[in-house]
């Protein structure tokens, strides 16, 4: 098959993010692609599976961001579902500002849970992210 030098196969994808010949995807840079909402958090969860070193810091991250996106889309669901709409968009806000905690903690390297709920999931999670 021809390359036609713009197309880029799966094999080049995976060569790029493979963290076992990338030094580049280490804890840091894993935590901070689990912040993107749902495929960035898949794409993190299986980069750090794949890698070799499971590092505390991608591995605290993920949990903060799993537990962040059940909490969102769950909310989210149950408040439109009883059609509570005025508490909707606060609900929203309060999860958005939690996203933007994590996030900067993230940046940081530091692995301090968000507000109030942060603990929980950790504890949650514990089994499923190892």
């Amino acid at each position: 098959m021809k390359n036609w030098g713009f197309l880029i196969t799966s094999k080049e994808i995976f060569n790029l993010i493979n963290t076992k010949s990338n030094p580049v995807m280490n804890g840091k840079n894993i935590a901070l692609l689990s912040y993107i909402p749902f495929l960035g958090w898949i794409i993190a969860f299986v980069l750090y599976f794949e890698s070799k070193t499971k590092d505390s810091i991608a591995r605290f991250h993920l949990r903060q961001t799993l537990g962040l996106q059940i909490l969102f889309l769950g909310g989210s669901m149950i408040l439109g579902f009883f059609r509570v709409y005025f508490l909707l968009f606060p609900f929203e806000i309060i999860c958005f500002a939690l996203w933007i905690v994590g996030l900067l903690n993230a940046l940081k390297e530091e692995q301090k849970p968000v507000f109030y709920i942060g603990h929980y999931f950790q504890e949650w999670f514990k089994n499923f992210i190892r």
